[in-house]
């Protein structure tokens, strides 16, 4: 009886020992993979298309990682003599680049969609001219990002059919060698995108 009660008991400790150490299986993390190309949208100008390369400063660094700038969505809407001498604007998407990596690489954006507020895809806006800041102007750019440099990229685009006080959101993929990436930013308008009859430009 003594023997099988000891035997009995030394069962029960190896059981409690191996179920206590057998440690949990711990659930993926979705944090992003260190030394990564990463692409934001610092702003979007929905305007007119001038023919031109990018004209529009980007935002100063300290506010790159705030909300994208919306253009016109904080001012007044001007009145018509106003808007009679508003020179042409170009629209544009500007990108903040940063290589996290230790190599060179290449990006590029694949495709400028411009969507309304319901979620339903208006049409597409082609860029075009891409170009990086440099100094106090914008300089043509070859895609090229290297090693442990941050660019402020920007690249024209066709204007936009969009309607004075409209809400829209520009979704932006972004191709690289790690993939492609979409990036969104929403944009209220408070002034026309177009403009009007007898304008300057």
């Amino acid at each position: 009886m003594t023997l099988l009660r000891t035997t009995l008991l030394a069962s029960l400790t190896v059981f409690a020992v191996a179920c206590g150490g057998a440690k949990p299986q711990q659930p993926p993390t979705n944090k992003p993979a260190p030394n990564a190309v990463d692409v934001s949208i610092a702003s979007v100008t929905l305007a007119d298309d001038c023919g031109t390369a990018p004209t529009t400063m980007p935002p100063p660094r300290s506010s790159m990682r705030q909300k994208p700038s919306t253009e016109f969505a904080d001012m007044a809407a001007p009145s018509a003599g106003a808007m009679a001498r508003r020179r042409c604007e170009q629209s544009s998407v500007q990108l903040r680049v940063e290589n996290g990596t230790a190599a060179a690489s290449d990006i590029s954006i694949k495709k400028v969609e411009l969507l309304d507020e319901s979620g339903n895809v208006l049409g597409e806006l082609t860029p075009r001219e891409p170009s990086k800041w440099t100094g106090d102007s914008y300089q043509p750019w070859d895609g090229k990002v290297d090693a442990a440099q941050t660019l402020q990229i920007s690249y024209s685009l066709s204007q936009p059919a969009v309607s004075d006080g409209g809400t829209y959101t520009v979704r932006v993929t972004i191709a690289s060698a790690e993939g492609d990436k979409t990036l969104e930013t929403k944009k209220t308008l408070e002034a026309p995108a177009s403009l009007p009859p007898g304008a300057v430009t």
